[in-house]
C-alpha cells in the first residue's frame, strides 16, 4: 500500500512537470512583458488612430532604463522604472520648439505615453499599455536602410 501511495505521488509530480514544461514551450515566441528590448522603433499607432508616414520614433535603451525619440515636432526621453511588472516612465523631458501642423499629434503622444503602465515586446513590435491592457502606443521595429 506504502509503494502504491509513492508510486502516486511520484506520477503527480511528474505529471505536474509536464505541464509546466509544455506552458513554457508555448510561450516561446509570442510576446514578452518581463523585460523592454534595445531597439529603434517607429511609432505606428497611438490609441485608435493608425499613423501612416508620421516619423514618430520610440528607442529603447534598457541598460540605462531610457526611452527616447521624436515625438512629432521635439526630442522626448523618459527615464522609465519597473516595479513588480508595472512600468512607469515618469514624467518626460523634451525640447521645447512649437510646430504649427504637428502639435495636435505630439500632444496626443504623451497623453497616450502618461497612461502607460505595461507592455508587451516581440522581435519586430512593441506594445505600450494602460493598465486595463488596452494598447495606447504601437511601435513596429526600424528597418534598416540600405545603402
Amino acid at each position: 500500500m506504502k509503494s502504491y501511495s509513492i508510486l502516486k505521488t511520484g506520477f503527480a509530480l511528474f505529471s505536474i512537470f509536464l505541464i509546466l514544461v509544455s506552458c513554457k514551450a508555448q510561450q516561446q515566441g509570442k510576446m514578452n512583458s518581463e523585460k523592454l528590448i534595445g531597439e529603434d522603433y517607429v511609432i505606428t499607432q497611438l490609441g485608435d488612430q493608425e499613423l501612416v508616414d508620421s516619423r514618430l520614433t520610440l528607442k529603447v535603451d534598457p541598460e540605462n532604463s531610457k526611452i527616447s525619440g521624436y515625438s512629432g515636432c521635439n526630442n522626448y526621453n523618459f527615464s522609465y522604472k519597473m516595479n513588480d511588472g508595472i512600468l512607469d516612465l515618469g514624467f518626460a523631458s523634451a525640447t521645447k520648439m512649437y510646430c504649427d501642423d504637428k502639435m495636435d499629434l505630439e500632444n496626443l503622444f504623451f497623453q497616450k505615453a502618461a497612461s502607460v503602465t505595461q507592455f508587451d515586446t516581440s522581435s519586430e513590435v512593441i506594445y505600450l499599455k494602460s493598465k486595463e491592457g488596452n494598447v495606447l502606443i504601437k511601435a513596429e521595429k526600424k528597418l534598416e536602410k540600405s545603402e
